[in-house]
């Protein structure tokens, strides 16, 4: 894979995962918005640094995002339905 689709991906991966989480009120639109500008940034000043062979971990910012505490009652998910016998 080049590294501009590479780096198209991972920035995609970012913007989804920063909506999902302002979604579920995880984090401010403010915050996302922040988030998104270094990954971008540090996406645009990665470009030339990789050379031919070279990998590089891709940027993570959803382990950096603070998690507000949880609402009464409100998960993310729906409870699995409970298996018929």
């Amino acid at each position: 894979m080049s590294p501009k689709l590479t780096k198209t991906i991972i920035g995609a991966v970012v913007a989804i995962a920063l909506a999902a989480a302002v979604s579920y009120g995880l984090v401010s639109q403010q915050t996302a918005d922040q988030i998104q500008s270094k990954a971008n940034q540090t996406l645009q000043n990665d470009q030339g640094s990789l050379g031919p062979g070279q990998s590089q971990p891709p940027v993570a910012p959803s382990n950096s995002i603070p998690q507000a505490p949880g609402q009464p009652g409100a998960s993310p998910q729906p409870p699995a339905p409970a298996p018929k016998q």
